[in-house]
């Protein structure tokens, strides 16, 4: 380290220079009735990531009445907000697409002196080392928590401001990177979804037949689907398809392992790992410490949270696991019906579906055998087939983006301590990370 680096803490370079840091509101200042449907998204510990801020439909938003009465709470950028309650390593910045977005009570709010790159301390405070230490921290012992007190003792290292810069900017090409390879994998799944949906929930290419007009697709596949309508157990369905379940072109793989039968080594997926409608799986951790019996599940192999199924977590393996019991793996029962099988249990009926059979009032959980009594219209094997060799590139590219990112974010996370330390300097860093990008790009 760089004699004119400097040791401290966030509480110490706030009292010196400037800066806060802020909890969210709490119950008798902002009621949950006050929550909305419009205005700007409430950050607390659910939204938080590691780096991302993770919102989705259940996200709840406050009003410009909230913010005008409340501006304390408005997030600006540069701002890095922790989780308090549960999940206490994750933090993410707060860039300039989502200034104006509302502190919630399960949040605390940092913000920094102009003095220093709120980038550059941003990616110090979730590193592991750091993340360790507020793990370490925390204070609470069935749910771990952290307050104010906490965030200000967290130590940091300050090199020079241009130095801070010039490192958030090495870091931050490679978390350019991995935005970009998420932003690919939702539109590879875009893609995918609406094949699915014009092929086999609208039945565009048959409808386009019947009334005269081109289905927009080669010939060699426009030919596979019917020009007319058939009835059914479930209505007008293509003639020549069947009417069905689910359980009749998927499978659940059973597969218990005992813990003692675990190597330690083996990536494990539960479901905080799993996202909220994306089938893109690209969190796990090492199975070090597990309990009790899971399900093991094999790379491409389909994973389903059956605990509250209306969380929309269903996913592709990225790679060969055990995951919690509460997830179920499933496969289809030939390999050419696999688009077919991911395209339903991904999509928003079926989910909706498994809520509506699940058992439970406050943790409801669907099953295999509502699951499989899904009722679907079940297309020749040809047309299934050809589905499958559309989507199979797609969900590989996904799956491939995954572990270039992981890659990417290995590298991050290996660089940051390795440059605080002084072992390499910024230079060479940049020279590692531009070296790594090509690579990546000719593969």
């Amino acid at each position: 380290m760089a004699v004119e680096w400097l040791e401290t803490t966030i509480g110490e370079l706030i009292a010196k220079q400037g800066g806060s840091v802020k909890t969210g509101p709490f119950g008798t200042t902002l009621k949950a009735s006050e929550y909305s449907t419009e205005g700007v998204p409430l950050i607390s510990v659910r939204e938080v990531g590691y780096g991302t801020f993770r919102l989705d439909e259940s996200t709840p938003f406050v009003p410009r009445t909230v913010t005008e009465r409340l501006p304390e709470y408005i997030l600006r950028t540069g701002d890095i907000v922790f989780g308090r309650k549960g999940a206490v390593d994750r933090s993410a910045r707060i860039n300039e697409e989502q200034d104006g977005w509302f502190l919630g009570s399960d949040g605390i709010r940092l913000r920094l002196p102009k003095t220093c790159d709120s980038s550059f301390v941003a990616y110090q405070v979730r590193n592991l080392a750091t993340r360790s230490w507020l793990i370490q921290h925390a204070t609470g012992t069935t749910m771990p928590s952290l307050n104010q007190g906490v965030i200000q003792r967290i130590p940091i290292i300050l090199p020079p401001l241009a130095e801070q810069r010039a490192i958030a900017y090495i870091l931050g090409t490679l978390d350019d990177k991995i935005e970009l390879n998420r932003r690919t994998n939702e539109t590879l799944e875009e893609m995918a979804r609406a094949i699915f949906k014009s092929w086999f929930v609208d039945f565009d290419p048959v409808r386009a037949k019947i009334e005269g007009r081109d289905p927009v697709l080669p010939k060699h596949i426009a030919d596979l689907f019917p020009n007319r309508f058939e009835d059914s157990e479930l209505g007008k369905i293509p003639v020549e398809w069947e009417s069905g379940i689910f359980g009749e072109v998927a499978k659940h793989l059973r597969r218990t392992i005992k813990p003692e039968k675990i190597e330690p080594s083996q990536a494990y997926i539960g479901l905080d790992h799993m996202p909220r409608k994306s089938i893109a799986l690209g969190e796990w951790e090492s199975a070090e410490v597990l309990g009790s019996n899971k399900y093991e599940f094999r790379l491409k192999e389909i994973l389903f949270g059956k605990l509250r199924p209306y969380f929309h977590k269903v996913g592709i393996a990225s790679l060969d696991g055990v995951c919690s019991t509460d997830i179920l793996v499933v496969a289809p029962e030939e390999p050419e019906w696999f688009g077919f099988v991911l395209g339903h249990i991904s999509s928003s009926e079926f989910v909706d579906y498994t809520n509506a059979s699940s058992t439970g009032t406050k943790m409801p959980r669907t099953n295999w055998k509502d699951m499989s009594s899904f009722d679907l219209v079940i297309p020749p094997v040809e047309v299934a087939r050809l589905y499958t060799d559309l989507v199979r590139p797609l969900t590989d590219r996904i799956v491939a983006n995954i572990h270039e990112s992981n890659s990417l974010s290995a590298l991050r996370d290996t660089l940051l301590p390795k440059l605080l330390s002084g072992e390499i300097r910024v230079q060479e860093a940049e020279e590692v990370v531009e070296a790594e990008l090509l690579v990546k790009k000719r593969v």
